[in-house]
């Protein structure tokens, strides 16, 4: 096409809105919204800067194209897992947890950079739908900063993540671990259909010989699917101890009827009944009161109560043992008021003592 033909032709019809190209499918060519799907321009780790102007240097650095995130897969992701098993599949780098992470990012045309918390799923939906709104061009602009919270801290995963992240002790655990093996070729499709329809137990047996062979340095964490519980002791009716020499006759018939045991054990006691000796409240020697106090459940011993209120010089009653030893008052004070003395109709003379 020549110069005329390029000033006169036709413009193509360009998509209206927010459309975006990034979430293409190869069969079907669909244009999805930003609402539905977005694709980000990612950098990993802290801002590098320049030591010698102190000016932001980002040409040396690399950038990953996240695609294919979808709005109802990532409100549905609540921990964020999907999202970092997609990052790892584009970057090649372990990462730790999303917790572990902040996500910077800074609109066009404002000179604030915000940070959101990948720990939290308000906060990276609101960021989400924020970026929705944008045009086509201002997305294409936005480049987004994954770092660790704390700075200065590590980027990356140091050890070997662990491929099993979860107790295989239960049947929704085992299924969906053995469901993501047969999705990774580990498990022939006949195999796997058999052990979806067997027992629990012998899907843990399975479990434990597939886990030995294809992540042996992960088994020591799983050595309970090989343990094999106690049997408990079958619990044996009173007939089967009799029989087998274990009891007596008189042990039969006390377990077979208790009513009877409690019964024979009220005919054998004598009376009056002895009581439990208890700590007395006045020496406060354990194992030797019997003497029970008039108001309370304290005890005081024999030679106690002789000494108190029987030989005392002062005579003391029993009375007074609760005010005296058990509330710990002491002796009252005796007081002596001496009659009123009538001086004439309706009045009376009061004691010096007492005071108005």
């Amino acid at each position: 096409m020549g110069l005329f033909g390029r000033l006169l032709g036709k413009k193509k019809n360009k998509p209206e809105g927010d459309a975006v190209e990034g979430g293409l499918d190869d069969d079907e060519g669909k244009k999805y919204s930003l609402k539905e799907r977005q694709t980000w321009s990612l950098h990993l780790g802290e801002e590098p800067v320049n030591n010698r102007r102190s000016v932001v240097n980002l040409r040396g650095e690399q950038v990953y194209f996240i695609p294919h995130i979808d709005r109802t897969d990532l409100d549905e992701d609540r921990n964020f897992a999907n999202l970092v098993m997609k990052i790892e599949g584009v970057t090649q780098k372990s990462l730790m947890p999303p917790e572990y992470y902040k996500m910077q990012y800074e609109l066009p045309e404002s000179p604030l950079k915000m940070n959101v918390d990948m720990g939290s799923h308000e906060q990276v939906m609101k960021a989400f739908d924020k970026f929705a709104k944008l045009g086509k061009k201002s997305f294409k602009k936005l480049r987004f900063r994954l770092m660790p919270k704390k700075k200065g801290a590590e980027m990356f995963r140091l050890d070997k993540p662990k491929t099993v992240k979860m107790r295989l002790d239960n049947r929704n655990n085992i299924n969906s671990y053995l469901a993501q093996d047969f999705v990774r070729g580990r498990i022939e499709l006949g195999v796997y259909s058999q052990i979806m329809g067997s027992k629990l137990g012998e899907a843990k047996a399975f479990l434990a010989t597939h886990l030995a062979k294809t992540v042996k340095e992960e088994f020591a964490d799983h050595q309970y699917l090989t343990k094999q519980k106690e049997k408990s002791k079958k619990r044996l009716s009173p007939e089967d101890r009799y029989d087998r020499g274990e009891i007596t006759i008189e042990e039969f018939e006390d377990l077979k009827f208790p009513e009877l045991k409690e019964k024979r054990i009220r005919e054998l006691a004598t009376y009056p009944l002895e009581e439990k000796l208890e700590r007395c409240v006045i020496c406060n020697q354990e194992g030797v009161a019997a003497i029970k106090c008039l108001e309370c459940d304290h005890r005081a011993c024999k030679g106690c109560v002789y000494r108190e209120f029987t030989t005392h010089e002062q005579k003391r009653p029993f009375l007074l043992m609760h005010s005296v030893f058990c509330c710990k008052q002491g002796m009252p004070l005796r007081g002596y008021l001496p009659p009123f003395k009538k001086l004439h109709e309706g009045q009376y003379s009061r004691h010096p003592n007492i005071h108005k």
